[in-house]
């Protein structure tokens, strides 16, 4: 255990109070606690399953070769108690107000937070406890949004909480969702001075009559003032306030490293450290992302990585096409130049590219921004990895991926890295390719992480049932509906919409799967069907252990011209405890009925053709400078920032140098590009 100040969760009990003084505060002996009893007790399932609905998918099945009658070997994972997961939230955008109208039975931050315990623990019997803990950071402007920042004066909170606060108001309940358990890190962030009297909760989300408890980290940091501003990433310090925040070892322990330390957290739950990191392009994201990878304490707390969980951001993004359609010429190119440096930022930087353990074992995944239900989608296909983890032969039931699961999800996996990312049998993808900066041929850095879209749908289960049948011509919809309309929507984040559409011709998408130049925009389409039952149910309904996926792959191959052996992956994955369940069961809140089938396509793409598809819409125009005379779209968007050299310095100084050399790269590429297009014009 780390020396630092703290106080136990005992002697906060007794004294009610915890001086602002304090930097961290240790929370775990409650858990623990809660631990040793559950691991001491054996499973009750006669009891347990009283508390599941015993008609549809979760009727009692009777013993045969097909079916187990034993209600413990049909749940996924083994029976002990276990932290499962940490997650960062980095920039609140991911669950901005905007995002909720898209969703369905969630209102506010705390409702998301409660379906993602919810449906993680649906996976797991009360034999154990299941927790995941989740980080937010964002900047100013976005705590009403999520709800954590409450003045406060003399050393207490105030007693004045909304009933319609986002985490602790009570709304139309008898009681909060969560309980506040404490106060405060001395100040409004985690950044000394910055406004004493503002403090932050952290809600336990000790969700009440269920057998976990839930902690979650509200970590709210920066000085005033600190927001969207006009001058975009170039004119701020996080060197001097985010950086000092998350940037933290044994001597010199941060509030945050302290919360997520890997020393506590394996001795006490025994799990692999942080699986899912939420960011955006913005500037709170990237800079805590970069303050982050400066210490070696935190880049120990991500996670292993495998072949069946890869370490994965998730980023969403709006499509290109509309952010040039809806913006100003400064907002724009802004948004082009800066997300193509933050995406190189985090598909090449040195530090990212040492997380997750094994080599070549993380994943960029990019969601579009007006995906309805994502967070509803993310939850349950986030439990999916870690039932797959636990016990794949007890979650997959189709032949085909039954039987050598394992071997296909690791050969993919190295074969699209080593398309990728730089071995002994390849160059790998550069993230730009070269330009001249300075009169000096550059080239762009070498990309380490595999990049993918993902798009979601919802279908019933008698949709799900058809596609089994090799009669009817539903296994050719549901393909022409994951490329045609998921697909789509999701590959419009990273390309433009003119490169997407269908062309005459007997094989309609072979331009995005399989073009005459051998250089896809998609190298392997990844098809999970979520399944909320039970396996031995769905040996029940097809009629046998499985069923193999032949059609489909004859569909995917016709229609897009690709090897449906090396190009495509179908999974049937079954997740018994997903769907609510009744409302008089705890089984409440994950957001999908019973009968729901979540669609999950994720498409890995090439990075070389990203960065250009973001890049080349900055070629199209030539403008009227201020001073005279024609420029370019980055003449306008980088002019002042290229010819700072004492900028450039201090970047460099403080450790953004690879951030640095992404955004020369961008100016001068389409600098170039747009003077060679338009050179009539410049003479």
């Amino acid at each position: 255990m780390w020396e630092h100040r703290s106080i136990s969760n005992t002697e906060m009990r007794k004294s009610k109070t915890i001086a602002p003084s304090e930097t961290y505060v240790r929370l775990m002996d409650a858990i623990q606690d809660s631990i040793k009893e559950a691991e001491s007790k054996e499973l009750d399932y006669e009891r347990f399953l009283k508390h599941i609905p015993m008609e549809g998918p979760w009727a009692r099945l009777d013993g045969n070769d097909e079916a187990k009658d034993n209600p413990i070997e049909r749940y996924v994972g083994p029976g002990k108690a276990r932290l499962m997961n940490t997650n960062l939230f980095l920039g609140s955008s991911w669950i901005d107000t905007q995002r909720f109208k898209f969703e369905r039975r969630i209102d506010t931050p705390a409702d998301f937070i409660r379906q993602k315990t919810v449906v993680n623990a649906n996976m797991w019997t009360p034999k154990q406890v299941s927790t995941t803990q989740t980080l937010f950071f964002c900047s100013t402007g976005d705590e009403d949004r999520l709800g954590g920042s409450i003045l406060s004066s003399n050393g207490k909170p105030k007693n004045n909480i909304s009933d319609q606060h986002p985490f602790l108001g009570k709304g139309d309940s008898a009681y909060a969702e969560w309980e506040p358990i404490l106060w405060g890190l001395g100040h409004r962030g985690v950044v000394p001075g910055s406004d004493p009297q503002d403090k932050v909760y952290y809600p336990s989300l000790m969700h009440r009559g269920v057998t976990f408890n839930n902690r979650l980290g509200w970590t709210r940091y920066s000085p005033a003032g600190f927001g969207k501003d006009a001058s975009g990433y170039m004119m701020t310090r996080p060197y001097s306030w985010i950086w000092p925040a998350v940037d933290g070892n044994r001597e010199n322990a941060t509030a945050f490293n302290l919360l997520v330390n890997m020393p506590d957290r394996r001795a006490s739950f025994g799990e692999d450290g942080i699986t899912d990191v939420y960011i955006t392009t913005g500037k709170t994201s990237l800079y805590t992302m970069m303050g982050m990878m400066r210490s070696a304490t935190v880049r120990q707390m991500f996670g292993g990585g495998s072949e069946l969980v890869p370490l994965e951001f998730h980023l969403v993004e709006p499509g290109i096409d509309e952010w040039i359609r809806g913006a100003s010429d400064e907002d724009k190119y802004a948004r082009l130049f800066e997300v193509t440096a933050a995406l190189g930022y985090y598909l090449t930087s040195n530090e990212t590219g040492t997380l997750g353990g094994g080599g070549k074992r993380r994943r960029l995944v990019v969601y579009p921004d007006d995906q309805g239900n994502l967070l509803t989608c993310v939850n349950a296909s986030q439990v999916a990895d870690h039932a797959l983890k636990t016990n794949f032969t007890a979650s997959l039931f189709t032949k085909l991926d039954q039987a050598d699961f394992m071997n296909r999800v690791s050969r993919r996996f190295t074969a699209y890295a080593d398309l990728v990312a730089r071995s002994e049998s390849s160059r790998g993808a550069k993230w730009i390719s070269s330009a001249s900066v300075n009169g000096e041929n550059v080239q762009g850095p070498n990309v380490h992480t595999i990049l993918a879209v993902r798009g979601y749908d919802i279908m019933t289960m008698s949709e799900y049932m058809d596609t089994f049948n090799d009669v009817s011509a539903a296994p050719e919809r549901i393909i022409r509906r994951c490329i045609q309309s998921i697909g789509t929507n999701a590959l419009k984040t990273l390309y433009r919409l003119d490169d997407l559409g269908e062309v005459p011709g007997q094989s309609p998408f072979k331009h995005i799967f399989a073009p005459e130049d051998g250089k896809p925009f998609v190298y392997f389409t990844d098809l999970r069907f979520l399944v909320p039952n039970s396996i031995d149910q769905m040996r029940t309904l097809v009629g046998s252990k499985g069923a193999d996926r032949g059609r489909m792959r004859d569909a995917f191959a016709e229609m897009t011209g690709a090897d449906p052996l090396t190009a495509l992956s179908v999974s049937d994955i079954c997740l018994p405890f997903l769907a609510d369940m009744g409302e008089d069961t705890w089984q409440t809140g994950t957001g999908l009925n019973t009968d729901e089938i979540i669609v999950e396509v994720t498409m890995a793409v090439d990075p070389a053709r990203v960065w250009k598809s973001m890049l080349e819409p900055t070629l199209d125009e030539v403008f009227d400078m201020p001073k005279g005379g024609k420029g370019t779209a980055a003449n306008i968007w980088g002019d002042v920032f290229i010819q700072n050299e004492a900028l450039h310095d201090r970047m460099r100084k403080d450790g953004q140098g690879e951030f640095l050399k992404i955004l020369q790269l961008a100016y001068n590429w389409s600098n170039d590009h747009s003077r060679k297009r338009h050179k009539d014009a410049f003479q």
